[in-house]
């Protein structure tokens, strides 16, 4: 049974014995579901939230996308956007990156601990609210294959810490003839920006641009901090993102009169979602469809208006059947 790990978290310790998810020995002794969490690359689809004891609704649309190396790009959009007001006013738009680190609960001997359950915790790096975000919560698999997180947080719509469950599924299948055979969780390229020489941090203040992109299949998501104003100012960083997906009609109708899959990344091929609020809406701004023009390799390189971006990890297209 194939299930989309929430956010493709990074194993932390199983009991106190510290293992490396990359550890395929030790995770071969490893039950089905704790494998089931730890799978990365991921892609994760929020179904809906609830606060508190009331009935969950969903007014995003929201994607996360998780590297290999636990790398992830979460982007809400709102439903409703007002096109008069800026994306970010909008209290339901949340925009961050960052790492994430899973542990499981330790079997003592003299305690039950739950099963299909693990915590982790989302490192933000970048983050359209601001720093000192704490973000963590209990992850619970479901029998229909998706994930319950639940935790503590802050209600954008009362400005309280409540607490939260959030329901999670993947992506929808793919029922193409030229993709039935493919992973759907690859290729997966990662990208982050790198710093200038020049580029110190002042203060505890952030890098004058930080950013990361993910490609993930057939969905890309970028996100960059940009320094506007003075050193330290809150409101001199302006959170920019991009969210991509690939036109799987268009993409495959070309491979189907080529044979091949080797059109599948041209960038005529991608739609970028109109909620997108970086100033250009060809991908040149933030270079995501560089990073999907399926050549990318470790360590490539390119610079876009001063600021240098590369990439940091590649799990080329593997059939289904394949191990990641």
């Amino acid at each position: 049974m194939e299930i989309y790990g929430m956010l493709g978290e990074k194993l932390g310790t199983i009991g106190k014995a510290e293992k490396m998810a990359g550890d395929k020995a030790e995770e071969a002794d490893l039950p089905q579901w704790k494998k089931d969490f730890l799978q990365k690359p991921s892609i994760s689809v929020r179904k809906g939230i609830a606060w508190g004891y009331t009935p969950p609704y969903e007014d995003t649309d929201t994607l996360v996308l998780s590297s290999a190396q636990s790398l992830f790009v979460d982007i809400r959009f709102p439903r409703k956007r007002q096109l008069s007001k800026p994306i970010t006013s909008d209290p339901s738009f949340w925009a961050f990156s960052g790492t994430s680190h899973m542990t499981f609960a330790p079997f003592t001997g003299d305690t039950t601990t739950m099963p299909y359950s693990a915590h982790c915790v989302w490192k933000h790096e970048i983050d359209s609210k601001g720093p000192g975000i704490t973000d963590e919560g209990d992850l619970f698999l479901l029998p229909n294959g998706d994930c319950m997180e639940v935790g503590m947080m802050q209600n954008p719509q009362t400005g309280k810490i409540e607490m939260y469950k959030e329901y999670w599924t993947g992506p929808p299948t793919r029922v193409t003839p030229t993709s039935a055979t493919m992973d759907s969780r690859t290729p997966c390229v990662a990208a982050t920006t790198q710093a200038k020489p020049d580029d110190q941090e002042v203060q505890g203040s952030s890098p004058q641009e930080s950013g990361v992109i993910i490609r993930i299949g057939d969905y890309c998501q970028g996100i960059m901090r940009q320094r506007t104003g003075e050193s330290g100012s809150p409101e001199g960083n302006a959170v920019l993102v991009e969210r991509w997906t690939r036109s799987l009609v268009e993409a495959d109708l070309k491979a189907i009169n080529t044979g091949t899959s080797e059109e599948h990344d041209h960038a005529a091929s991608w739609v970028q979602d109109w909620r997108s609020n970086t100033p250009c809406d060809n991908g040149v701004f933030m270079p995501c469809m560089w990073l999907c023009d399926g050549n990318r390799k470790l360590r490539d390189e390119i610079m876009v208006k001063g600021v240098t971006w590369r990439v940091v990890e590649v799990v080329p297209e593997k059939a289904a059947n394949e191990e990641t």
